[in-house]
């Protein structure tokens, strides 16, 4: 395992498996024990699984990934991950997007060759909503 790699290859399977809204597959990318806090907590995966079901309000929604940093001490890794998270909804046929600039502040976990998020911490920047032409 090329652990440099590894915080760019979690954040993109996250992205992947909220966009396709395969929640349960969220087990192969975060340990049974994981947290998500920032404006909100949850604590444990099957409870952050629960919490993903909000999504299925929106219409799709669409994460774009981007800098991501960050070091390893041992088999811990403490990072961030810019992303851009946009939620598609439709009202009385107007199609609208809400876009929300957030800085991850993630905490991955080696564990006999297996790497997982342990958290994140999600730092809302910035969030706009417009309306979409199609």
């Amino acid at each position: 395992m090329k652990k440099y790699l590894v915080p760019s290859k979690l954040s993109n399977l996250y992205a992947t498996i909220i966009d396709q809204r395969h929640f349960s597959s969220l087990s192969n990318i975060m340990w049974d024990e994981f947290s998500m806090y920032g404006q909100f907590e949850i604590i444990g995966l099957e409870n952050f699984i629960q919490a993903m079901q909000q999504l299925e309000s929106y219409k799709s929604t669409m994460h774009q990934v981007m800098n991501i940093q960050g070091e390893w001490k041992n088999n811990l890794y403490s990072g961030q991950t810019y992303c851009i998270a946009s939620h598609i909804s439709e009202n009385e046929n107007k199609k609208s997007k809400l876009d929300m600039g957030i800085i991850y502040n993630d905490v991955i976990e080696i564990r006999d060759e297996t790497a997982k998020f342990l958290s994140r911490k999600l730092d809302l920047q910035w969030q706009k909503t417009d309306l979409l032409d199609s």
